[in-house]
């Protein structure tokens, strides 16, 4: 019987080559390799606060069943975008003094983005202080991240919404362009 010591060094470094590189030599056999859930890379989750302050313009199409914004764009500044602009669309069906949102948006500055949309209907709503134009409207309301890039890449979370405009008419067909505010918190989690 061969011990140990008597293999030959080359052919001990062939075969610890081989290993390294997942070769197998002619004739040999092999067993499933076992799988492991530990990562070679620890994934690491940060919890970061957010928060942002924009003012910009929105505008609307006005027809017989709701509000359709065809356009918000604003600028203004939010954690870890500096000075950043949103943009977005939305819709409302307008059939009450408060009536569900939706829409989506994003997020932009210093190379970095998050990609929001509106939900939570009972949560998410545009409500006019009165029942005819002109009139002011209150948004509030949740917006999920659904991606983010830069420094939000591996963004998860919600971020609360409110803000305000003003309406002037309501009449359908008809459009018209209005000064927003709006202010998002809310704490999201980043993996680094």
């Amino acid at each position: 019987m061969r011990t140990f010591t008597s293999i030959p060094k080359s052919l001990l470094a062939g075969l610890m080559a081989a290993a390294l590189l997942g070769v197998v030599p002619a004739g040999a056999t092999t067993r499933p390799a076992a799988t492991t859930t530990a990562s070679a890379h620890a994934v690491k989750v940060v919890k970061v606060r957010f928060h942002g302050a924009f003012k910009g313009t929105i505008a609307m199409l006005w027809s017989s069943s709701g509000a359709k914004a065809t356009s918000v764009k604003g600028t203004g500044s939010a954690t870890y975008l500096g000075k950043a602009t949103m943009t977005g669309t939305g819709s409302a069906p307008a059939s009450n003094t408060c009536d569900p949102l939706t829409g989506i948006g994003f997020l932009r500055g210093a190379g970095s983005m998050l990609r929001l949309k509106v939900i939570n209907p009972t949560k998410s709503q545009a409500c006019a202080a009165g029942s005819s134009a002109p009139t002011s409207v209150s948004v509030k309301g949740v917006a999920k991240i659904l991606s983010g890039a830069g420094k939000w890449r591996g963004a998860t979370g919600t971020l609360n919404f409110t803000g305000s405009f003003s309406i002037q008419k309501t009449t359908a067909g008809s459009t018209e362009t209005d000064a927003y505010s709006a202010k998002l918190t809310g704490l999201v989690l980043v993996r680094k």
